[in-house]
This record gives C-alpha cells, sequence and structure tokens, in this order.
C-alpha cells in the first residue's frame, strides 16, 4: 500500500509541473499564425522574425500554456 501511494504521489508531483506537448496543436497553430503573417505582410517582409515568433507562440500553445494566438480559428 505504501509503495502505491508513494508511485501515485509521485506521479502527480511530475505531471504537475509538465505539460503535454500536442504535435497537432503546434501544427495548426503554425499553420494558421502563418496565414495570418502572410495577410499581414510579415511573412514576406521579415520571414527570420516570422518563423521566431511562430516557434515561439506555437511551442507555448501546444505545452498548454495559453489559448490563443494571432490567426486563430
Amino acid at each position: 500500500m505504501k509503495k502505491l501511494l508513494g508511485i501515485v504521489v509521485l506521479g502527480l508531483l511530475l505531471s504537475g509541473n509538465a505539460y503535454a506537448y500536442d504535435k497537432t496543436k503546434y501544427a495548426i497553430c503554425y499553420g494558421e499564425m502563418t496565414n495570418a503573417h502572410k495577410a499581414r505582410g510579415l511573412h514576406k517582409s521579415n520571414r527570420t522574425l516570422s518563423i521566431q515568433i511562430k516557434e515561439t507562440v506555437c511551442k507555448s500553445y501546444a505545452n498548454g500554456e495559453h489559448d490563443s494566438y494571432e490567426g486563430k480559428q
């Protein structure tokens, strides 16, 4: 019984500090943000910045750190 309780507590501690990364959410976010950046010209005028923004925002979105981003449909 003590061993089971220890496993459960350890699992709760680990899961409480970790986000579940969702590759599908990342891909959808990246595509929708690309469309938004193309629509306002950032994708063409400063592609490097556009990529950096998308990677940062979509990674945190896929980790569940927030629920919105530019271009979300």
